[in-house]
């Protein structure tokens, strides 16, 4: 349908404005990715808390209180019923064609309902939401989900609970993006021997799971950006980092060697795509969204207790052709998710030691790299007793002939 359209599509984009986002993170910058020939987008940000009203609306303000408590939404606030009820009367002289709520746990609570009431049947309802289901359910008017013409998620974990009162016709799954123009691999700032790992953002991370690893692991340095008090300041070997400006924030990526994730839940997760962005190894809890976006063999994932966590991280300090490894497949699997048109090409590749080789094989069954290794262990084994050169590791050997 989209694609037989003699102009653009006209759509609302409401949004929340976190004051911890900067310029190239969060999820409305897929909006400026959008082709201005087929889409005319424009972007409203509502305040992620109650801000003056307008003088105009001032009088009104006892009654705007009540429909807020009236909305049964835990995070709908003022600037949002604010900012519906702007929308509604663009809506109602038709300025746009589809309103998209990105952060749909905040808004969208009276617009839907109201448009099909009225008759403008035409103007469709799109909202997108972030939140795993058990805290879903607390924050969301669930019965009026069924108003929104279609309602958009940001992970596969996400559609049981929306099953549930969103008609499956009416669900999609997209899964999130982030700007990798800005975050890429650079030159390593650390050029200590420290490991370094880096940890940022506070929302749904296992801070408790965080403090145990950090206090076991007194060798390495752990970088951690939040904007609020996280009961880990104290420890020796943690720097918590707040005000980063964008550039302050990719630097100090660039200056880890792991992105080091301890999560209590999630669907979509900003650090976790900029830090594999950024050329990190991903260390991270074994939780079905955080699949979705990368999969096991490309990452570390681990249980999430204290244990899992300090050996998934000395195994990478001890190993750095593994750590390397995992940031090779990383990046392969963010190349894989973009599309910039590239039919054919070349690549150079600069390895620093011998002892690994590069092959070009199948890649969409993993089962087939999986197999090629098997098939090497056994044909080169690692600590043959007949190897002379066995001065550095095990593997040292076999990584020659294999080459």
């Amino acid at each position: 349908m989209l694609q037989s359209i003699d102009k653009p599509i006209r759509i609302r984009f409401q949004h929340t404005r976190y004051p911890h986002w900067g310029g190239h993170s969060g999820y409305a910058l897929f909006v400026r990715r959008l082709d201005p020939h087929r889409f005319r987008s424009t972007l409203h940000a509502s305040a992620d808390r109650d801000v003056p009203l307008p003088r105009w609306l001032k009088p009104a303000r006892p009654l705007l209180k009540r429909l807020v408590a009236r909305a049964d939404m835990r995070w709908y606030k003022m600037d949002d019923l604010h900012a519906e009820m702007n929308a509604i009367a663009a809506g109602m002289i038709g300025r746009f064609d589809v309103v998209h709520f990105l952060d749909g746990e905040h808004s969208g609570r009276f617009l839907p309902r109201f448009l099909k009431k009225a008759g403008r049947k035409r103007v469709k309802t799109i909202a997108t939401f972030h939140q795993p289901p058990d805290l879903a359910k607390d924050v969301l008017h669930l019965e009026s989900l069924r108003w929104f013409d279609q309602v958009v998620l940001v992970s596969p974990s996400q559609l049981p609970f929306f099953r549930d009162h969103v008609a499956e016709d009416r669900l999609s799954v997209i899964l999130h993006g982030i700007d990798t123009d800005f975050f890429r691999p650079g030159a390593r700032s650390n050029t200590s021997d420290q490991l370094r790992c880096i940890t940022v953002g506070h929302w749904l991370r296992d801070w408790q799971t965080f403090a145990a690893v950090a206090a076991a692991m007194s060798d390495i340095q752990f970088d951690v950006v939040a904007n609020r008090e996280l009961g880990i300041e104290k420890l020796p070997n943690v720097e918590v980092h707040r005000g980063l400006d964008d550039l302050e924030l990719a630097d100090l990526y660039r200056a880890a060697d792991i992105l080091f994730l301890p999560l209590l839940q999630s669907t979509a997760n900003n650090a976790l795509l900029e830090g594999m962005a950024s050329g990190l190894a991903v260390v991270a809890t074994d939780l079905e969204a955080v699949r979705a976006y990368i999969p096991d063999d490309d990452a570390i994932l681990v249980a999430g207790q204290p244990e899992d966590f300090i050996r998934a991280i000395r195994s990478l300090q001890d190993n750095h052709v593994l750590r390397e490894g995992l940031v090779f497949l990383q990046l392969d699997l963010l190349r894989e998710s973009l599309d910039h048109g590239v039919g054919d090409g070349s690549v150079s590749i600069f390895v620093r030691h011998t002892s690994c080789s590069l092959i070009i094989m199948e890649n969409a069954d993993p089962t087939a790299r999986r197999d090629l290794e098997k098939f090497f262990d056994e044909l080169v084994p690692e600590g043959a007793p007949y190897f002379e050169h066995n001065e550095e590791r095990p593997d040292d050997m076999p990584s020659h002939i294999r080459m």
